[in-house]
C-alpha cells in the first residue's frame, strides 16, 4: 500500500470481487471478460483509462491552483492565519473521509481540491509578504521535484516494493501526527516561527519527506496502472486523481517549508 486513498480501495485489497463486476453466481455461467491494460489502445467502454486519470488530475491541480491565487488576492492579509488553519484542518477531514471510501465521487474530490487552495494560498501570501519570490520558487522546484520524479519512473529507473510502499505509509502517518502536533504547539504560542520544524533539522526532515513524497507519488501512478489492469471503472478516475493530486501538494508544503526556513536564517 501507500497513499491510502487508493491502497483502500476494492482495486487493491485483493478482494475477488470489485464494485465493476458481475456477480456470476447470479449469472447461471461464468464470463471471462477480457482485462484491458494500462496502454491498450483500445479503451473498454465504463473502464478507465491512463487519460481519464491524468484530465481528473490536471482538473483537480487546476481547481487547487485558481483556488489559490483567488485566495491570496481576496482574502484579508491579517486573517490569514486563522482562514489557513481552518481550511487546512477542513481540508484534513476531507482527505480522510476520502480514504475511507472505495470510491471518491466528484464532489468531494473538488471539494478537497478548493479547500486544499484556499489554505495553501494564504498560507504561501503570508511566506511571500515575509520572503518576497519564494511562491515563485516553490512551485518552480515543486514542478522539477515531480517532473524528475516522473521521469525516473517511466523510464523504468525507480519502482516500488510492497515492503517499500509500506514502510512509507508508515512513515507518512507519523510525519502527520509530528505534523498536527507542531502545527498546535505554533498556534499556541507554545513554539514559535516553525516550532519543531526550526533550523537544521527542519531542512533535514524536510528533504527526507520530500523524498518519501517522491517515492508515494511513483507508487500512486504505478496504481493507476494496477487499477486499470484491473478493471477499474471510469469514476475511479477522480479517486486516482485525487491522490496523485495529495502528494503533489504534500512535496509543495515540504518545498515551501524549506525555502521559508533557508530565507529566515539568512
Amino acid at each position: 500500500m501507500s497513499n491510502p486513498v487508493m491502497s483502500r480501495n476494492p482495486y487493491f485489497t485483493g478482494q475477488t470481487q470489485r464494485p465493476n463486476q458481475f456477480d456470476q453466481a447470479t449469472l447461471g455461467q461464468p464470463q471471462a471478460q477480457p482485462v484491458p491494460t494500462a496502454f491498450d489502445a483500445q479503451p473498454v467502454d465504463g473502464r478507465m483509462t491512463y487519460t481519464d486519470a491524468m484530465n481528473k488530475t490536471a482538473l483537480l491541480l487546476g481547481v487547487t491552483l485558481v483556488s489559490a491565487v483567488l485566495a491570496a488576492f481576496i482574502v484579508p492579509v491579517p486573517s490569514f492565519p486563522a482562514v489557513a488553519m481552518l481550511t487546512a484542518l477542513a481540508a484534513f477531514g476531507v482527505g480522510m473521509f476520502a480514504a475511507f471510501k472505495p470510491m471518491v465521487s466528484p464532489g468531494l474530490a473538488l471539494s478537497y481540491a478548493v479547500l486544499e487552495g484556499v489554505a495553501l494560498g494564504t498560507i504561501t501570501g503570508a511566506f511571500n509578504i515575509f520572503y518576497p519570490g519564494i511562491a515563485f520558487q516553490a512551485i518552480l522546484a515543486t514542478a522539477v521535484i515531480v517532473a524528475v520524479t516522473l521521469g525516473l519512473h517511466y523510464s523504468g529507473a525507480v519502482r516500488t516494493t510492497p515492503r517499500g510502499r509500506k514502510i512509507v505509509y508508515v512513515v507518512a502517518i507519523g510525519y502527520l501526527v509530528f505534523s498536527l502536533l507542531n502545527m498546535i504547539l505554533v498556534a499556541t504560542g507554545m513554539l514559535d516561527n516553525f516550532g519543531l520544524r526550526s533550523g537544521g533539522f527542519g531542512i533535514l526532515i524536510g528533504m527526507v519527506m520530500i523524498v518519501v513524497a517522491a517515492y508515494m507519488l511513483i507508487a500512486d501512478f504505478e496504481q493507476v496502472n494496477e487499477a486499470i489492469d484491473r478493471g477499474a471503472p471510469k469514476e475511479f478516475a477522480w479517486t486516482a486523481g485525487l491522490a496523485i493530486v495529495m502528494t503533489i501538494l504534500w512535496i509543495y508544503i515540504e518545498v515551501l517549508r524549506i525555502l521559508a526556513i533557508f530565507a529566515d536564517r539568512s
